[in-house]
């Protein structure tokens, strides 16, 4: 990269997980997709296959499949390349770890006690938006401004756009209700 800079990952003082880390990483990912990819199939098929509801846990086990294989060939490969050390200074941040499971513990006992929906009309469409967005938008932003360490201006954009654009996924092309709407 320009002026000497190089990539050091999401955290900087992280490293690669050592060879055999990722190899049992890869067969548990592995596992579980192929299970999943199993119990996808057999859901009952009430349509065509677009319409199949085992069709996006199908792929998205698929990919996550396909994922693992490759995380489990690199590992093979820098095993037998010399590349099994995991830096000595890549000791586990507990503070962080304890702070991240305390986030998601409150978010999660958060949708489950509040519950609201603002409908607004636009264009002659209803868009709904509950407590699961507005929650999700609060935990993801904290969780973002803590471990991604930028402003909080970005957090909060990225947040906003993908808790928005996935929820509208749910909500609007899968019908699927979310937690604390009403």
């Amino acid at each position: 990269m320009a002026d000497g800079q190089h990539f050091s990952g999401e955290d900087e003082h992280a490293g690669f997980a050592s060879p055999a880390q990722d190899l049992v990483a890869s067969a548990v990912l592995i596992f579980l997709a192929i299970w999943v990819m199993i119990e996808s199939v057999r859901l009952e098929n009430p349509g065509t296959l677009s319409t199949a509801p085992g069709l996006l846990p199908f792929l998205t086990a698929g990919s996550l499949c396909a994922m693992a294989v490759w995380l489990g060939l690199m590992a093979v490969r820098r095993r037998r390349d010399g590349v099994a050390d995991v830096p000595a200074d890549d000791s586990p941040d507990l503070m962080r770890s304890i702070t991240l499971v305390g986030l998601i513990g409150a978010y999660l006992v958060c949708l489950e006690l509040i519950s609201f929906e603002y409908n607004v009309q636009i264009a002659g469409m209803r868009l709904g938006y509950g407590a699961f967005e507005v929650l999700t938008i609060i935990a993801l932003t904290t969780i973002l401004t803590v471990f991604w360490r930028r402003a909080l201006l970005p957090c909060l954009s990225v947040s906003i756009v993908w808790t928005t654009l996935l929820a509208g996924a749910f909500r609007y092309v899968f019908a699927i209700p979310l937690p604390g709407s009403v």
